[in-house]
């Protein structure tokens, strides 16, 4: 009986178990366009990776993916010219709400984008969905860039 069969046998007879954890660390290589919400309100266009470490489990009370969550290289500049460097070191705790895999979950991070002249400052969210398979294997989609509108010098 394969192990993944066993541990859905004693999840059924109501024994606890639990597998043993996935270690992720995935890089995810990115180009996006953010609205700015400050003046002059034009749209900054980044790019570099995204980068995610940590662990996935799953037991009797669902699968849980607890994620560690960067940027390396990330910046851009708009179409006049106005240059930014993103900022994140963030952490991201996902349920994905079931035990039985393939399961999905989505995840959201703060990221702030510098200026590197005198136009404001501003930040956005990051989101992006991660999956894991039947087999333990983690994906994680492309991050898509959720405006946030907050502007500071």
């Amino acid at each position: 009986m394969s192990y993944r069969l066993a541990l859905l046998a004693l999840a059924s007879l109501g024994v606890a178990s639990a597998a043993a954890p996935t270690n992720v660390n995935v890089r995810v290589p990115l180009t996006l366009s953010v609205p700015n919400p400050c003046a002059p309100g034009d749209t900054v266009t980044l790019s570099g990776t995204v980068h995610l470490v940590g662990q996935v489990r799953t037991d009797d009370s669902g699968t849980t993916a607890r994620l560690n969550v960067n940027l390396q290289n990330f910046g851009g500049r708009t179409e006049a010219g106005r240059l930014y460097r993103a900022q994140l070191n963030g952490k991201a705790t996902l349920d994905l709400a079931s035990t039985l895999l393939p399961a999905t979950a989505s995840g959201m991070v703060n990221v702030r984008l510098i200026s590197q002249g005198p136009t404001d400052n501003f930040g956005f969210k990051l989101k992006f969905d991660v999956s894991v398979d039947q087999n333990g294997n983690v994906t994680v989609t492309q991050p898509t860039a959720l405006p946030e509108g907050t502007c500071n010098g």
